[in-house]
């Protein structure tokens, strides 16, 4: 790039030679400055302007040069986007699922399985959701050969919802559920709501924070059958008097409107926190609500499996029978997301 600027040079000093041979050159100074300008110093003039040019340009190249040097690194990351920006889209499939078991053996012997499988489907405008869910768990003392059922609970449910704007969509929901323990035979419900979404952050594909809320308006029929008998129904003393028939009970109706929250934010890259809540009030009779609730925190083992601690309170002010009000379930699972 100097390769200018030193051609310049050597023309510069042929032209001063010539410029010394020239008889103008030995006149006496009385000349006029306009005589003392011949062809030949015009053409030394122009070879300095062209070597001075010549510098400039070099340098120029050179500032260029440590430019780019510079802006290495932001280029290769523009590549890497646009490379990404060519990859195909992601699917629009998402499917999870969660398994839990308790085993106890010695001086009594239990066994307790739970788990969950959900599929959801996302549009631009349209959002398709299913889960499957139940939990199942048999338990006796040692000295006893009979086992008891501890949990005999699942269900199903489908929901769609219609995006409005990014932050407002509305939802329908429908499903059915037992609990055998809590003496529910069968319990169809249907839902009609809107749904809120306050936070969507992600890093990447990943999911930083998220806080959608649901209200809405749910009808359902619960259908009692007492499956167990009560305490105060078995003789401590006398295990042959425990009766063997169910007995029936009144069956309710459910019209409730319906307030949840749930929240998810990342604690640290692989470890995540979550908390569903929800409120239900049923108005067609006095005093009854449900309130659950479920705390996990999970950490990612892969980019498919993670392990997961979930601790989770349901509470009916008015359960069937002789229930409790109150059901505490703390879980140590293993999640997988596809």
């Amino acid at each position: 790039m100097w390769i200018g600027a030193v051609v310049a040079a050597l023309l510069y000093s042929q032209a001063l030679q010539e410029v010394a041979k020239t008889p103008a050159a030995q006149e006496t100074p009385t000349t006029s400055l306009a005589e003392q300008t011949t062809p030949a110093e015009q053409a030394a003039e122009a070879a300095l302007q062209a070597a001075k040019a010549a510098q400039t340009a070099a340098q120029a190249a050179q500032k260029a040069v440590e430019l780019m040097e510079k802006t290495h690194g932001p280029a290769q990351a523009q590549a890497q986007a646009a490379a990404a920006a060519e990859a195909p889209p992601p699917s629009p499939w998402t499917t999870s699922a969660n398994l839990n078991l308790i085993f106890l053996s010695g001086n009594s012997s239990s066994i307790t399985l739970n788990g969950k499988v959900a599929v959801t489907y996302k549009t631009e405008n349209w959002i398709f959701g299913g889960q499957i869910y139940g939990a199942y768990g048999r338990a006796r003392l040692e000295k006893n050969e009979r086992y008891t059922d501890i949990a005999l609970q699942g269900g199903v449910d489908l929901r769609v919802d219609r995006r409005f704007v990014s932050m407002l969509s509305g939802y329908v929901l429908g499903g059915v559920d037992f609990d055998h323990i809590k003496s529910i035979e069968s319990r169809p419900f249907a839902e009609l709501g809107v749904g809120v979404t306050w936070l969507d952050n992600k890093v990447d594909s990943a999911q930083k924070t998220l806080l959608t809320t649901d209200f809405g308006l749910r009808y359902a029929y619960e259908a009692r059958f007492r499956y167990y008998p009560t305490d105060a129904e078995i003789p401590l003393l006398d295990p042959a008097d425990v009766p063997t028939e169910p007995r029936n009970l009144p069956n309710v109706d459910i019209l409730a409107p319906r307030a949840a929250v749930a929240f998810r934010y990342m604690l640290t890259d692989g470890i995540g926190f979550g908390e569903d809540l929800e409120v239900l009030l049923n108005v067609l009779e006095v005093k009854r609500f449900w309130l659950n609730s479920t705390t996990k925190i999970s950490v990612r083992l892969t980019n498919i499996f993670s392990v997961s601690t979930a601790l989770t309170f349901k509470y009916d002010s008015q359960p069937a029978g002789d229930a409790k009000k109150l059901d505490t379930i703390l879980a140590l699972g293993l999640d997988a997301v596809f």
